[in-house]
């Protein structure tokens, strides 16, 4: 184990896996169980305890969705799931950024409007290029739950480093989003890195994403100059604006 890892339940279909790292940020995962079957979306970052943890916690046949790619949600631990004879999900634009020991892995292709029926709990999957390439998202409409990985950020939005798309292709994959949750007015977003939220994120801060993105496109807004440090150690410049619960929306200006 890298770091910290904790659990919290929210109800009785969902739990948080949270991991705090010392090499790197604070990031979620979630098992969610039905009656029949259960999927994980995301396997946090450096944990290696995952796998044990999500067992002793539910016996029911397992799944694992990634989000997307990067190597904070598609953690080492999910060659452990794979070993176990788990399915492992990933929507092949992102198999190119997982690490290199993940490259190779055999993995299940997410395609949009995939459904992973739990036995009462209904997952769609919706794609939302962007973030990444491959990025997906998972709407269990009766509960309105959506988990969204790094799709739309969670407070900190990075739309500046490499593989990340323009902004108006992310624009009309939130559009799209949109319209598949607009008339969920009790929406509950559930973001990878909860950490960066200061309260529940409901269908508002989707708006303001879509908003946000508008202004930035359009010119109306022009984010401050601001450097940001990867994992890597290397420094990328970007611009960054603020508005509402988004504290830092960073974007590449030449990738408008």
């Amino acid at each position: 184990m890298d770091g910290t890892l904790t659990t919290k339940k929210l109800d009785d279909t969902i739990c948080i896996f949270n991991e705090a790292s010392q090499n790197g940020p604070q990031v979620d995962a979630y098992l969610v169980t039905g009656t029949k079957r259960a999927v994980l979306i995301d396997t946090l970052q450096a944990e290696t305890s995952l796998y044990a943890r999500v067992k002793d916690l539910c016996s029911l046949p397992l799944d694992v969705l990634l989000t997307h790619g990067h190597w904070d949600h598609a953690g080492v631990s999910t060659k452990d799931f794979i070993a176990a004879g788990c399915d492992v999900y990933i929507d092949e634009r992102d198999i190119p950024i997982l690490t290199p020991d993940l490259k190779s892995a055999a993995y299940k292709p997410l395609r949009d409007g995939m459904i992973f029926d739990l036995g009462g709990y209904r997952l769609e999957t919706i794609s939302v290029p962007g973030h990444t390439p491959g990025s997906a998202v998972f709407l269990e409409r009766e509960k309105q739950h959506l988990y969204t990985g790094d799709a739309i950020g969670a407070g900190v939005y990075w739309m500046h480093i490499p593989n990340t798309l323009s902004l108006r292709e992310l624009q009309r994959s939130l559009k799209r989003l949109h319209e598949k949750v607009k008339n969920l007015d009790q929406l509950l977003i559930h973001p990878g890195h909860r950490n960066q939220a200061p309260v529940q994120l409901h269908h508002d801060f989707l708006l303001d994403t879509i908003l946000a993105t508008n202004k930035i496109i359009s010119g109306e807004w022009v984010g401050k100059d601001k450097v940001t440090r990867l994992s890597s150690g290397i420094d990328v410049p970007c611009k960054t604006i603020s508005y509402n619960l988004i504290r830092d929306y960073c974007y590449n200006p030449n990738n408008i």
